[in-house]
């Protein structure tokens, strides 16, 4: 019987391949309903120790996905990109995500992120659906905030 000899490179390889399959299987998904015309807030948590990390929010629709939809290297301070807005709060280890002006068009697949060289990315999924409604005049702006799970 032979010994059958594996390198600690080919090992340490494998199990980083299966902890990473390990991550991508855990992210959940939370689905969330925001309203035609209304502003949609979410919240992404990430670990202590990521808060010098870059943070950007992605879309998928129909499996295909969007480059960065916004992304920023700033700290403790809103960045806006058209309609959509990033605030990360380093003290917190949290980022909030704004969407202004939904339209029906936003409905889909949201993923918000922490860049996290040389491992997978911390990644927090919302699938958001946007229904049509009418809007009474006493609640305008309602404003929608959902925590991550993650």
């Amino acid at each position: 019987m032979g010994a059958i000899w594996i390198s600690w490179r080919t090992t340490t390889t494998v199990i980083l391949t299966i902890l990473q399959i390990q991550a991508l299987i855990s992210v959940e998904t939370k689905a969330v309903t925001g309203m035609e015309g209304q502003r949609f807030d979410f919240r992404c948590n990430y670990q202590d120790g990521q808060q010098n990390n870059s943070k950007y929010l992605c879309y998928e629709k129909d499996n295909v996905s969007s480059n960065y939809l916004i992304s920023t290297n700033e700290h403790n301070k809103w960045v806006t990109n058209g309609r959509f807005s990033l605030y990360d709060n380093t003290i917190s280890a949290f980022f909030i995500v704004r969407v202004d002006n939904l339209t029906l068009e936003d409905s889909g697949m949201y993923w918000c992120g922490v860049d996290v060289s040389q491992h997978p990315d911390h990644i927090s999924v919302i699938q958001l659906n946007v229904s049509r409604g009418t809007v009474s005049p006493n609640f305008q702006k309602k404003d929608l905030t959902v925590d991550n799970v993650i």
